[in-house]
């Protein structure tokens, strides 16, 4: 069986607040833990894009051991290779960066399939 082939595109949910405190106070996530995981998985598989919304935030919610959790949400956005050492590349930084970095229990990630267009002004003006 051969390797898979195209791109998935991986959406990753992070945090904007660490979680709560022993007095339930939750802080937010300083913006550079988020321009850094950026950077870093843009040098990993050739760009990266960071959503973050500072008014009107994306909302997510998760279980865990019958607990409801909320988060007000940003998203990093890559395409990657759809092979397993892509994969396992992303598993690999998810799980001994972006855990620690965020402080969590887990980050979720979430690969869909892609179609990619690339246009560009030299194709344009060739027309």
């Amino acid at each position: 069986m051969s390797d898979p082939v195209g791109v998935v595109m991986a959406l990753i949910p992070l945090p904007l607040y660490y979680n709560s405190d022993e007095a339930g106070h939750r802080k937010p996530i300083e913006d550079e833990r988020f321009t850094q995981s950026r950077d870093e998985v843009a040098t990993m598989f050739g760009g990266a894009v960071l959503w973050v919304f500072r008014n009107e935030k994306p909302r997510g919610a998760w279980w865990n051991v019958g607990i409801l959790y909320q988060d007000e949400l940003a998203a990093l956005e890559v395409d990657i290779p759809n092979t397993p050492d892509s994969r396992q590349k992303l598993r690999t930084y998810a799980s001994e960066v972006l855990l620690d970095r965020f402080e969590q229990e887990a980050i979720y990630v979430k690969l869909v399939p892609v179609e990619t267009m690339l246009i560009t002004r030299d194709e344009v003006r060739r027309r």
